[in-house]
């Protein structure tokens, strides 16, 4: 499945990756002896407010007051990844894993932005390790589930998705539902992928990659003027998915209405979309 990147998440959601990079680092630096301290505490609450590039610009100033800040590294990572810089997250990563080989939120961004680039062999090496660190971290599991799907391996996919569900987030369930939402598609079994996004969408209406996935699930069933409804809700909260236009085109195309079918496939080309894929969708 192409991914919706900026899939796959509304300015009110502030993503379960957010919270579990900015809370499972919370002790690693001292506000009374660390003079960065009080700028990562301004770059976490910009970042509650999804101004990731000023969030940036206070963990430049933490590192610069305080090098061997790991948390800072954790944040800007974050940071990084939201600002579509993956590069520059796994380095970040990598740092913060130089200075606190424990902490559990450096593994899950850098994990995050090896998926994001496609590197997910390297992904589940990060996401492992996350795990041994802190068996009770929902985004490592949801990440792993990503990483497993992109690799094909969608019996451990839903098994990750699953335990991450069973968490107490509830965005980590959602996320987690779209990658079992995935899988399931990948596996044929239209149906129960369908009815993952679903549950998805009752946690969070927001999330295109729900739509999308759900969609999908819809147009396999013959479903496609309930597929069009929901490519097209997709495409309301993430205008920029390429894919989703060539999919909703196939829809119309289906139903009989050509000349949608043609204009959704000539956007869907101007964006840059070439051909299917089947690279997994960014749950965020």
């Amino acid at each position: 499945m192409k991914s919706p990147s900026g899939s796959l998440y509304a300015r009110s959601f502030l993503s379960a990756l957010s919270i579990a990079a900015l809370a499972s680092t919370a002790g690693l630096c001292a506000a009374s002896a660390d003079p960065s301290a009080e700028a990562v505490k301004n770059a976490e609450n910009l970042m509650k407010k999804d101004k990731y590039k000023d969030a940036r610009g206070k963990l430049d100033e933490a590192i610069k007051a305080n090098p061997n800040n790991a948390k800072a590294y954790t944040d800007r990572s974050l940071a990084n990844d939201r600002l579509g810089r993956y590069s520059a997250a796994i380095d970040d990563a990598g740092k913060a894993i130089q200075l606190d080989a424990k902490s559990a939120s450096a593994y899950v961004n850098r994990g995050w932005a090896y998926n994001k680039t496609g590197k997910y062999k390297q992904a589940l090496e990060d996401l492992n390790r996350a795990i041994e660190i802190d068996p009770n971290l929902a985004m490592a599991y949801v990440n792993r589930a990503h990483a497993y799907n992109g690799l094909k391996q969608y019996d451990k996919a839903i098994a990750d998705a699953n335990k991450a569900a069973d968490m107490k987030s509830p965005h980590a369930r959602a996320l987690a539902l779209i990658n079992k939402s995935h899988a399931l598609h990948m596996q044929g079994n239209h149906n129960d992928a369908a009815d993952a996004a679903s549950l998805a969408l009752q946690i969070n209406p927001k999330l295109s990659a729900a739509y999308v996935n759900r969609g999908r699930a819809l147009a396999k069933q013959g479903y496609h003027d309930k597929a069009v409804d929901d490519f097209s809700k997709a495409l309301k909260y993430n205008g920029h998915l390429a894919h989703v236009y060539h999919h909703r085109g196939l829809s119309y195309k289906a139903l009989g209405s050509d000349k949608k079918a043609q204009s959704d496939s000539e956007t869907a080309k101007k964006m840059g979309f070439t051909a299917p894929s089947t690279k997994v969708a960014d749950p965020r």
